[in-house]
């Protein structure tokens, strides 16, 4: 259960926001309304609720006008008040652009979440939406759940600050600043809106490339959220008589490809592969088989997409994706990995360090899902030129086939 007090003194936006919180999950009997702050201090005192959401400009007293910032002096009599129970979360809720600019930054210092409200938008309800998730999970984790209770329906991997997480920050999911105490990483928390509903999304980049990061990141990003899924998007190295720049591979299987023992043949090492290969799951492969086969899509994806654009058509592949501890730049090295699959599509530095941590995990496990899109070739002539396009084609990929794949996972 999750127990929230509304501060809000605009009854019609109250009603919203509390059906946004019924709609994620919280019961009616557990969302207490308050008015005023001298309201909602009385509240604090005689109850620990898990969030506060507020309007930024309230009245202090009934009959009073709302005060701009109010919430500074209704927070801060909280803190200084022993006899007061402070809200685990606190979540801002405004519905003017100039005070998110003016306040934002203070309750992102503070841990806290401040949300831009609009009539004619959905966009807040997903926002609110991942914060209701992220609770549930919290507070699920302390128990290790219930095996069976998942919290954020989508987490986004990305393997770097920069140019992959750039492309996951421009996709439209109302993107906002998610601090959790005692931990470093800077979450970004979002959602992405089907109808009325809104599926909640978390993303974040690992501190540096390769698999140990990622797996730390993911394996973080399961205990702390619970999604049911975990997807990584970003680049890779193509292999050229299969692919072209900008093509998305959906990893299946995936593997590390420095796996395996270095021997002596007759004094010379000898590297002997042992690799394990993991596969996409069967029935989220099925459908997203079906769902990228839709060449319109593919063509909007390529139309919206950043960066210098090739003159082809953009595909989407599902086929073997291998992962090193290396970049690679030299073609020998990469026609030299065929032996382990000989249908290889490309390969990279992360994928299954996030698969392995997402099978190794405690239950519920999210699914793993790999979209790297192919910005070179692994070879001399190896460069940054198509970084940014297949990014975005890869990071708008999983946005248009997400909704979906949710709805048949929520179905399950």
């Amino acid at each position: 259960m999750i127990s929230v007090l509304v501060v809000e003194d605009d009854n019609n936006k109250f009603g919203r926001v509390h059906s946004a919180l019924v709609q994620a999950g919280v019961r009616p009997d557990d969302i207490v309304h308050a008015i005023t702050a001298s309201q909602a201090l009385k509240e604090l005192t005689g109850r620990e609720f898990d969030l506060l959401l507020l309007d930024i400009n309230i009245p202090r007293r009934l009959g009073e006008l709302p005060v701009r910032g109010g919430w500074v002096e209704l927070l801060l009599e909280v803190h200084r008040d022993r006899s007061l129970k402070p809200p685990r979360y606190v979540v801002g809720l405004t519905a003017f652009e100039d005070v998110v600019h003016e306040f934002g930054e203070a309750f992102t210092d503070l841990l806290w979440t401040l949300v831009l409200y609009s009539e004619n938008s959905n966009q807040w309800i997903a926002q609110i939406g991942a914060k209701i998730a992220y609770i549930q999970a919290a507070k699920g984790s302390r128990n290790f759940t219930d095996g069976t209770t998942f919290g954020v329906d989508l987490a986004i991997v990305c393997a770097l600050e920069g140019v992959e997480f750039d492309a996951v920050k421009s996709l439209p999911c109302g993107w906002q600043p998610l601090r959790v105490e005692r931990d470093e990483t800077r979450y970004q928390s979002g959602g992405i809106l089907d109808g009325d509903r809104a599926f909640s999304v978390i993303a974040a980049a690992a501190p540096r490339m390769g698999m140990p990061a990622s797996a730390v990141l993911s394996s973080k990003m399961i205990s702390q959220f619970r999604p049911r899924i975990l997807a990584m998007v970003g680049i890779c190295a193509g292999r050229a008589e299969k692919t072209e720049v900008g093509d998305v591979i959906i990893a299946d299987p995936c593997w590390d490809w420095g796996s395996g023992k270095i021997d002596s043949v007759e004094n010379v090492p000898h590297f002997r592969p042992a690799p394990h290969q993991i596969e996409l799951d069967t029935d989220v492969g099925a459908s997203l088989k079906e769902l990228c086969a839709d060449v319109r899509m593919l063509a909007t994806i390529k139309a919206t997409a950043r960066g210098s654009k090739p003159s082809h058509e953009l595909r989407v592949h599902f086929g073997p994706l291998a992962s090193g501890a290396a970049v690679v730049a030299n073609s020998e090295v990469f026609n030299s990995l065929l032996g382990q699959h000989r249908n290889l599509l490309g390969i990279e530095m992360e994928a299954y360090g996030v698969v392995m941590a997402c099978k190794g995990s405690g239950r519920p496990r999210p699914v793993p899902l790999i979209l790297k899109a192919v910005c070179d070739f692994a070879d001399q002539d190896k460069s940054d030129d198509f970084q940014e396009y297949a990014a975005h084609t890869s990071a708008l990929l999983l946005h248009k086939v997400a909704v979906p794949i949710l709805r048949q996972l929520h179905a399950n």
